[in-house]
């Protein structure tokens, strides 16, 4: 039993700390996921833009508890990601443009009553 619970918090550890390498979108700016911590965003933001400096596109932190309320075995998960846009060499940040949120519509089929 003891050693299900060490492996457990051995595996969860691991999933917290894992970060995945940058990944270049088609406009130039760079989604970064960074395991557990903006901090993790931050220094790979740092190195990735060499110092210039960035801009902050998007980003998020979420963080998931799991097990049950009042249980020995509770965990969190934490997720962080950033998308950044690095300045230019002349060290110039990027312009950013917000684009509106995009419209849902309700593609549901339409009732037709008979004549």
């Amino acid at each position: 039993m003891l050693r299900l619970i060490l492996s457990s918090l051995l595996l969860v550890a691991c999933a917290q700390s894992s970060t995945q390498p940058p990944l270049r979108k088609p406009d130039g700016s760079w989604h970064l996921k960074c395991g557990a911590s903006l901090d993790n965003c931050v220094r790979q933001a740092e190195e990735l833009c060499k110092g210039r400096g960035y801009a902050v596109v998007s980003g998020m932190s979420k963080r998931k508890l799991y097990g049950a309320e009042l249980g020995v075995s509770r965990y969190e998960v934490r997720e962080a990601e950033l998308d950044i846009a690095c300045a230019d060499l002349r060290r110039e940040l990027p312009t950013v443009q917000c684009l509106p949120a995009p419209t849902v519509q309700n593609t549901a089929p339409s009732v037709v009553s008979p004549p």
